[in-house]
């Protein structure tokens, strides 16, 4: 019955997230990877990524070419990637895997391995433990995390719901994630006190495709703890907790493989959010 929870879901009603060690097999983890790696051999170096600007106009042009490709990821399989990895030319100055920061947004939907991992059964079923009745996958994103840091933030920032608390993120290790290589940090509770900071999309004609409404508080550095993760673990993340990752400061690289859900059922999703679903991608039923 619904009523009676388990320890699991108390701890992460009170935390705001939940560490599930070997959620995911050594072998499902590997075809995850070795998936990424043929995507990223047949991958073409989108066109904003090769211009050489030499008026402002066509700096302008470049940048709204790069927002329009990320605008419209949704419903895609895109790439994006690191400062300074291409030449002007969109020659890589670096291995391609380490030149890429993540690959958006709907490997959930368009790529057959990560498909099978989004609806896993074990992931319907984790779903149905959660009391979720009618979730569906808002976006997916493999990420390299070859070395920069992501700043504290809530992941109901850019994906708004009316109301809030309806959406969950699902972050999968797909390699050991330690505080070398750049693990998640939380702040434990944070999850209750809604959120400051929006990202809408700009009205058109803006120069930029986002902007942002509201400001980031000031965190206590000391109130994140680390989150260190083995391969195969799930890290299930309330939409409202406050987390980050500090830089990779290793020789290892930190893959992982996060999609996010949202409860469908009495919620609406807001029109401002970057990510709206679209005609070929209406977002899709968790359940199968």
């Amino acid at each position: 019955s619904g009523e009676e929870q388990s320890p699991h879901l108390f701890q992460f009603h009170k935390d705001g997230f939940l560490v599930l060690e070997q959620f995911f097999s050594a072998e499902e983890c590997d075809s995850m990877r070795r998936q990424i790696q043929r995507i990223v051999a047949e991958m073409e170096v989108p066109p904003h990524c090769r211009t050489t600007f030499s008026t402002r106009e066509e700096e302008q042009l470049q940048q709204q070419g790069s927002s329009d490709y990320f605008l419209t990821s949704g419903d895609k399989i895109r790439f994006f990637f690191e400062k300074g990895v291409l030449d002007e030319k969109g020659n890589f100055l670096i291995p391609k895997e380490k030149s890429l920061s993540k690959i958006g947004h709907a490997l959930h939907a368009y790529d057959p391995v990560f498909k099978q991992i989004t609806h896993s059964p074990k992931v319907q079923e984790l779903g149905r433990k959660l009391g979720l009745e009618r979730p569906v996958v808002v976006q997916s994103m493999y990420i390299f995390k070859s070395f920069l840091a992501v700043t504290p933030h809530q992941d109901a920032t850019f994906l708004h719901t009316e109301p809030l608390g309806r959406i969950l993120g699902f972050w999968i290790a797909l390699e050991d994630a330690t505080q070398e290589n750049g693990c998640l940090w939380f702040i434990p509770g944070s999850h209750t006190n809604g959120i400051t900071r929006r990202m809408v999309r700009a009205a058109s004609g803006a120069s930029t495709c986002v902007e942002f409404v509201g400001s980031e508080p000031a965190y206590d550095d000391k109130q994140f703890i680390p989150l260190p993760i083995n391969k195969g673990g799930l890290i299930l993340i309330h939409g409202e907790v406050v987390h980050k990752s500090e830089l990779n400061s290793s020789e290892s690289s930190r893959h992982a493989f996060t999609f996010h859900v949202m409860e469908a059922k009495g919620t609406t999703w807001s029109k401002e959010n970057w990510l709206q679903p679209t005609p070929e991608l209406p977002f899709p039923s968790l359940y199968t």
